[in-house]
């Protein structure tokens, strides 16, 4: 034990491991499910960030891996339920057949099976942003764009690759009726890749349902829409307006938000798609300073 952990325990370390359970599991696809976790004792959650899960084994061996969290709403106790209440949180993961953690969770796992939980962890990949002071370093280092909306009422355009939709759905979850438009970009393979896909289909038709009947009808941008748009690059759905295909730059900046509304942009996907995307995002007039980029995978 070093001196920096004299004294510290659950409570006072905020990376302290706690016990959690597995509460449900829901297939998200043939090689990816949506695990939801009870832990007692959890901080309360933001969309965007991750946790660190330990798994041991009966010889004492332990492996850890870190995944986005997908759902963050229940993960107040106050807020999901009253005192007393034990905080919750989703993890949605793929299976890598060579892995140590995948395959157990996304096969074996069951309701009532134990888990370590460390976390939350993250502050910039998070939505609603975090407000920093006028006067802070991050605005004299990260200026905001002349003209635009700040970041808690500004646009939001979310591009996930792949599973990197994880902790974007969350974004999506977390969103209010009067939260600022809102609008995903979804890359995947396949429609067998499609994660949370019934879900996200039917947040657009409802979004677009609203905007028909109320004050916002012409644009369809109202406080509170949802938009989302799919892009299969190997197999497209039939009858799906858009042929599979790799997205392209030009195609790119016909899908999102434009650059003159000064969206705050959250991308996250293997490392060469969010290499890819935030680039052309800048290339299409997009603020450096609004792009935020979550990356998994080796370089």
């Amino acid at each position: 034990m070093t001196d920096g952990d004299v004294g510290l325990d659950s409570a006072g370390d905020p990376y302290a491991w706690l016990p959690a359970v597995v509460v449900s599991s829901v297939a998200q696809t043939s090689r990816a499910r949506s695990l939801t976790l009870a832990v007692p004792g959890l901080r309360s959650a933001r969309a965007g960030q991750h946790v660190d899960l330990r798994l041991t084994a009966d010889d004492g061996y332990t492996a850890v891996r870190s995944y986005s969290l997908s759902d963050v709403r229940a993960s107040n106790d106050a807020g999901s339920g009253g005192a007393g209440r034990v905080p919750r949180i989703e993890v949605t993961v793929e299976r890598f057949d060579d892995g140590e953690v995948s395959p157990y969770l996304v096969d074996a796992a069951e309701p009532g099976d134990p888990i370590e939980v460390r976390g939350p962890i993250g502050g910039w990949f998070v939505w609603p942003p975090t407000e920093f002071e006028p006067d802070s370093a991050v605005h004299a280092v990260l200026p905001e764009p002349d003209g635009a909306a700040p970041p808690t009422s500004a646009p939001v355009q979310l591009i996930g690759g792949g599973s990197g939709v994880a902790p974007l759905m969350a974004m999506v979850r977390a969103r209010g009726r009067d939260a600022p438009p809102m609008r995903l970009l979804a890359s995947v393979r396949d429609p067998g890749s499609r994660w949370f896909v019934t879900e996200l289909d039917e947040a657009a038709r409802a979004s677009s349902a609203r905007a028909a009947s109320g004050p916002h009808s012409a644009a369809g941008e109202g406080p509170g829409s949802f938009a989302v748009d799919w892009v299969h690059s190997r197999e497209a759905p039939e009858g799906h307006a858009r042929r599979a295909g790799r997205l392209t730059r030009d195609e790119l900046g016909r899908l999102v938000l434009p650059a003159s509304e000064h969206p705050l942009v959250y991308v996250c996907g293997a490392n060469s798609f969010v290499a890819v995307v935030a680039g052309w995002m800048v290339e299409l007039g997009h603020a450096p300073t609004r792009v935020r980029t979550e990356r998994f995978g080796g370089v």
